[in-house]
């Protein structure tokens, strides 16, 4: 009786890593070509993606400007309490038991810019207190 021999068609794992590394990048332009033991992904990171910005936020006119300020820690062991405070605050404060009427839908431009208006006049600047 003759044993026939299986041919396992599984990748290891080392297979499906270089397959996934060098599947984007020409191997001449890798960052690792010259590295013995080293895998450096190249690929996009697509559960970080969705942490990152597109373009810095309007109050911010270079890119580096934004960096640093989202370097700055706002914990309370690197700044005073006030700082604290005034970077951790809510943005709208309501005093408690205040009825907040509910959003509607407009159905006209008419009605859709009195909304904007009533909006617009309702934001507090500061906090109610």
């Amino acid at each position: 009786a003759k044993k026939r021999l299986e041919v396992s068609h599984k990748k290891t794992k080392q297979d499906k890593l270089n397959a996934l590394m060098n599947a984007d990048v020409d191997p001449a332009k890798r960052k690792d070509k010259n590295l013995d033991h080293v895998i450096i992904t190249e690929r996009r990171n697509k559960k970080g993606a969705k942490y990152l910005v597109e373009k810095q936020p309007y109050q911010y006119s270079t890119k580096e400007q934004y960096e640093s300020a989202m370097r700055q820690p706002i914990g309370p062991d690197w700044n005073t309490s006030l700082q604290h405070k005034k970077a951790i605050a809510k943005a709208v404060v309501v005093k408690t038991g205040k009825i907040i009427d509910p959003i509607q839908k407009p159905t006209s431009k008419k009605c859709k810019a009195n909304m904007l208006s009533k909006m617009e006049t309702a934001r507090p600047t500061r906090p109610v207190q």
